[in-house]
């Protein structure tokens, strides 16, 4: 099995509703994203995907985040789902899949920081 990452970076604000129904006042962070991908065999040209296929295609699924609120995102502002870290890397790996088509390798993980010592991850 290969397994290629890219990583990138967006900032963006959010609250939660707490266990007791109460919400926490509204936050931003500079939230940072590795995106991994892989394959039983690599493709034609030696790689798992082309690097420079999948870094754009975060970039431009992250710059549809990039400084906003994310409750306001129809995933959480229209479902009352909450913007946690884990939904957070579960909407970016569910964007991500639509645009990368490859025969051979798919996303497998999108784990997104919200601090430096702080992730949580969504595994296909």
């Amino acid at each position: 099995m290969y397994e290629i990452i890219v990583e990138d970076e967006f900032s963006a604000a959010h609250f939660l509703k707490l266990y007791d129904g109460s919400w926490e006042h509204r936050h931003g962070h500079n939230w940072k994203v590795a995106v991994a991908a892989e394959a039983q065999k690599l493709d034609s040209m030696g790689v798992v995907l082309d690097f420079e296929m999948l870094k754009p295609s975060l970039k431009e699924v992250l710059s549809r985040l990039h400084l906003t609120s994310l409750n306001d995102h129809p995933r959480f502002d229209k479902t009352g789902v909450n913007s946690s870290t884990e939904n957070i890397a579960r909407l970016i790996y569910d964007e991500l899949s639509k645009k990368i088509k490859s025969p051979t390798a798919r996303i497998t993980k999108v784990t997104v920081w919200e601090t430096p010592d702080a992730c949580a991850s969504y595994v296909s």
